[in-house]
Order: C-alpha cells, then sequence, then structure tokens
C-alpha cells in the first residue's frame, strides 16, 4: 500500500524498476504524448474525406517525436511536442467535424438551395 505502483512501467514493483523505467524515478519525464488522441485524429481525417490527413499526420508524428524525445531524457522539448501534438489533432478532429456538423444544421438549406437550382435549370 505504501510503495506506488506506476503502470507505464513494464517492471512496475521490481526490484530493478529505476533502470528498467527512468520514468518511474523521477515524475519529470510523465509526460501524455497524445499519441491515442493523434491515432484518433488520422482515423476521422481518413473517414472525413482526406482533405485533414496532412494535419492529422503531422500531429501523429509530433506525438512519436514526444516518445523519441522523452526516451531521450529530454522532458522540456517532449512536452512542446506533446502540446502541439494535441492541437495538431483537435484540429483535425474539428476540420473532420465541420462537414457533418453543417449538414446536420444546414441541411434543409442546402437540399432546398440545390432545389431551387435544379427547378431554375
Amino acid at each position: 500500500m505504501g510503495q506506488e505502483q506506476h503502470s507505464s512501467c513494464p517492471h512496475a514493483g521490481s526490484a530493478a524498476q529505476p533502470e528498467n523505467c527512468p520514468a518511474a524515478a523521477d515524475n519529470k519525464n510523465n509526460i501524455n504524448t497524445h499519441f491515442t488522441l493523434a491515432l484518433v485524429a488520422v482515423i476521422f481525417s481518413c473517414a472525413s474525406g482526406f482533405f485533414s490527413i496532412a494535419i492529422a499526420l503531422a500531429a501523429l508524428i509530433l506525438s512519436l517525436r514526444a516518445q523519441d524525445l522523452l526516451k531521450n531524457n529530454l522532458p522540456k522539448e517532449a512536452a512542446q511536442m506533446a502540446y502541439w501534438s494535441a492541437f495538431f489533432s483537435w484540429l483535425t478532429i474539428i476540420l473532420a467535424l465541420l462537414p457533418l456538423l453543417a449538414l446536420i444544421f444546414f441541411g434543409g438549406a442546402i437540399l432546398a438551395a440545390l432545389g431551387a437550382i435544379m427547378a431554375a435549370a
């Protein structure tokens, strides 16, 4: 109960924990790299028509770069990369959801305009 377990380390609780997981020795390397968010952004951009795939891939690359910087014990630079990864991930998700939201809120008006254009032709 008194010993704190670190779920991010594969050898949590073992005697050789500091060598196998330096992030457990000091909490400064416990940075969320937003890898899962970047993967979700890639999936959303692929599903929405590929117009934001470049931003999603940038988020994924920045997340992987943050993980690499953490392994090299550079937490300040890793935190910056993680921040930009999250920013680009959320930007991609918002850009992917905008057409869907436009159809939900303005679908009737869009269909009426298209119908008027077709009737005039």
